[in-house]
Formats: structure tokens, C-alpha cells, sequence
């Protein structure tokens, strides 16, 4: 399974969803549309995962080379809606300590938005 990503505006945030695997064939995508967002002039992002099945080391690297393409650019990023299987890894990598992440979409937007 390959790596469809869409991107979206909503309520001043760039939502981009991911939908397949996040893995060494097919995780550079999500760090190249990260960069075509921002370079069109996108600071608040919000990386939907609820789609994404699995992730693995390069797919976890390329989320904090997201987070770093934001940062260089005084940008903000969240990642939301992680499947059970996905947060266990997050936690066992204690990737949290890096990257801002938020039960649901709802909730991240509402953090980006300036809302919570």
C-alpha cells in the first residue's frame, strides 16, 4: 500500500492527511508536501494520521523533519487522530517529547486555530 496525501484549509489551518503507510518507500512524501504547503505560505499545520495504518523508523523520522521545516519557518505543527497501534509506538519511542500530538482533529485544530 502506498501514500496518498491530500491537503485542505480549514479554519486558518493547513489540515494535511496522510492516508496508507508512513515507511522508507513512501515517507519522504509527507516531509515534501510539508515543504509545498509552507513554501506557499502555511505556518499553522496539522498532520492527520487517522488514515495512517503504520509507521515505521523513516516514517518516524520524516515527522520530525515536519516539525523542523515548521520550526525553521516560525511555524506551528500538530499531529492528530493516531490509531492505537501507532500511538503504542509513539509512546515507546517517546516521540511526545518532540512532536505535539492531539487525540482527534477537533482538538488540534482547535489548538492551532487559537481556540482551545
Amino acid at each position: 500500500m502506498s501514500l496518498d496525501i491530500k491537503s485542505r484549509e480549514e479554519r486558518g489551518v493547513t489540515v494535511v492527511v496522510p492516508r496508507g503507510r508512513l515507511t522508507l518507500d513512501y515517507g519522504s512524501r509527507l516531509h515534501d508536501e510539508v515543504k509545498r504547503v509552507v513554501e506557499g505560505g502555511a505556518r499553522r499545520v496539522l498532520i492527520d494520521l487517522s488514515a495512517v495504518d503504520y509507521v515505521d523508523s523513516h516514517g518516524l523520522g520524516q515527522m520530525v523533519a515536519c516539525q523542523t521545516t515548521l520550526r525553521r519557518h516560525e511555524g506551528q505543527l500538530r499531529f492528530a487522530g493516531l490509531n492505537e497501534k501507532v500511538h503504542r509506538l509513539m509512546e515507546m519511542t517517546s516521540i511526545p517529547r518532540i512532536l505535539q500530538f492531539d487525540s482527534d482533529l477537533p482538538t488540534g485544530l482547535s489548538k492551532l486555530a487559537g481556540t482551545a
